[in-house]
């Protein structure tokens, strides 16, 4: 009878998912795709993404217009380098940094009870607060991806030990 489910044999078949070119591929691409069309409308409406980072109320005047600029060029790039799959340990921890930032503004905005669009995909004043509240949760995940391309990507390291053996 085989014993499928023992922990060594699990954890075996974890790293060997987390490891995996077309597993780490699908989250590097699904997570670059979205750092890509977050960054569209940004690029092209600067103005209105200075407003809208305007409305968090976390930075001081003078940063904001700098932040409008470089940030949708940040995600833009970061995106495009995921999906490429360049310097995936770095752009995967600029991605996993820009991620806590994100997380951060929404958080902090989601519990002073701001009634703001979070400024992600689209660049409307308002929104709902489920809105927040689902952009929230969105990026943990996203950021959970993140890390697993940080520290997944690559060859497995073998650390000596072969996967339990099945009982027969």
């Amino acid at each position: 009878m085989e014993n499928s489910g023992s922990p060594g044999r699990n954890q075996y078949e974890m790293k060997n998912l987390l490891y995996n070119k077309y597993f780490q591929f699908a989250l590097r691409f699904i997570i670059g795709a979205t750092f890509i069309y977050a960054s569209v409308a940004k690029l092209f409406h600067p103005a209105e993404f200075a407003k809208a980072i305007l409305r968090y109320d976390m930075l001081p005047v003078f940063l904001v217009n700098i932040q409008a600029v470089i940030m949708p060029w940040l995600e833009f790039f970061i995106g495009l380098l995921l999906i490429l799959g360049i310097f995936k340990k770095g752009t995967s921890l600029l991605a996993s940094i820009s991620l806590i930032v994100f997380l951060i503004a929404l958080t902090s905005a989601s519990v002073r009870g701001l009634d703001i669009s979070c400024g992600c995909f689209s660049l409307e004043e308002t929104s709902s607060k489920g809105d927040i509240l689902f952009r929230i949760i969105q990026d943990i995940f996203m950021l959970l991806g993140t890390v697993i391309i940080y520290l997944f990507s690559g060859k497995p390291k073998t650390d000596g030990t072969n996967p339990p053996a099945e009982q027969v």
